[in-house]
């Protein structure tokens, strides 16, 4: 392959650009160096060696890299891989840097981006008033998000770890956090992953969009704010209803700022109680589920939901739909292996939640809460 001049190594950027998402390749005028940069602000940049046989690549990094020690070191590879069969040599050559690209510096230059990201860095101190439990604890990391320009994209998302896997039932709790931090998150439909980042500069007439589905057929509701899918429908028009739903009922909680106007397990007015909220998340931290995930059957997982009591007081309540299934008595019988269940769970509530400046009583309709320094009501 002749990379003598300018044309053919733009030729060849160009080529290489389309294999690994980059938005756009710029020239210094020569015949040996050209970058590439990403949607994100990454940028690569690519040196042709003399005898034009190997290829250099550095990945970019910002100048604050340098003061924390964060380096990465250039890869060479070869300008001249064996052709694959159907390939030119041209053809082969950016496939073969393509490929060497992708595995052996984006990962790396992500990483770097995250730990020098400034929403990382509010994300690391939201999540770290969680409470550790053994071989618990809440983690970062990137995925890649759809980009409606087909460029590669990366968004940050956070999860709780556990023994057995990601807790679905603490991801609602986990985007508080970040939300109550100042950044904007996208929760997709019956996942333990909370995609952020900080509220785009330039933003959308609508937050939600509708677009074909990315993996499989149907149409994905996209957040683009975050880039996540937030839910993949079979309809169209159903699809375009629920984003202009959601796109509306965003910009009402955004000006009323309110970081989460619903928040699962807890009674709306409870919300902007914090000694309330604490309970639910140490709930959820604990493996109990809170009621009101739309991706969670209640006729088989039990929910917990904190409502207000009497003055000083807040409620627990056990639920399994439908509604009243809980023991004998009620609306709907149970049965005996229910009842032990309820009785069982009930138990577990109130022994988490009996801890010192608040007591647990295991009543017939669930547990009562009393705050010896009762939380304030917004």
């Amino acid at each position: 392959m002749d990379l003598s001049t300018p044309a053919a190594l733009e030729s060849l950027a160009r080529n290489i650009a389309v294999l690994i998402g980059a938005q756009r390749t710029e020239q210094d005028g020569t015949a040996d160096q050209v970058r590439f940069f990403f949607a994100d602000g990454r940028t690569l940049e690519l040196v042709v060696n003399r005898p034009r046989t190997r290829i250099i690549i550095t990945a970019q990094l910002p100048e604050q890299a340098a003061a924390q020690g964060l380096t990465i070191e250039p890869i060479t590879v070869t300008a001249l891989p064996r052709p694959r069969p159907s390939e030119t040599q041209d053809m082969a050559t950016a496939r073969h840097l393509a490929d060497h690209i992708r595995r052996r510096l984006l990962p790396q230059q992500t990483a770097v981006a995250s730990m020098l990201s400034a929403a990382l860095q509010r994300a690391r101190s939201a999540l770290s008033a969680l409470p550790d439990r053994p071989g618990q604890r809440w983690a970062l990391s990137d995925l890649p998000v759809p980009d409606p320009r087909g460029m590669q994209r990366w968004c940050s998302v956070a999860w709780w770890h556990t023994p057995s896997g990601e807790s679905r039932a603490v991801a609602p709790f986990l985007a508080d956090l970040l939300r109550r931090a100042g950044l904007v998150t996208t929760e997709p439909h019956g996942s333990a992953h909370v995609f952020f980042t900080e509220l785009p500069a330039k933003q959308p007439q609508a937050r939600f969009h509708v677009a074909p589905a990315s993996r499989h057929g149907g149409w994905d509701l996209v957040d683009q704010f975050t880039g996540a899918v937030v839910h993949t429908y079979d309809d169209a028009e159903w699809a375009r209803q629920i984003a202009e739903s959601a796109s509306g009922q965003d910009k009402v909680a955004r000006r009323a700022g309110t970081p989460s106007p619903d928040l699962p397990g807890l009674a709306d007015d409870l919300i902007e109680a914090e000694q309330a909220r604490e309970m639910a998340v140490e709930l959820a931290v604990a493996g109990h589920m809170p009621y009101g995930l739309i991706d969670v059957d209640y006729t088989r997982t039990p929910g917990f939901f904190i409502y207000p009591g009497a003055p000083g007081v807040v409620r627990v309540a056990r639920l399994l739909e439908p509604w009243g299934a809980i023991r004998p008595g009620a609306r709907f019988e149970a049965s005996e292996h229910e009842v032990q269940r309820y009785d069982a769970d009930v138990e577990a509530y109130a022994r988490l939640l009996n801890t010192p400046g608040r007591s647990a009583a295991v009543q017939l309709d669930g547990i009562q809460v009393t705050f010896s320094d009762p939380p304030s009501r917004p």
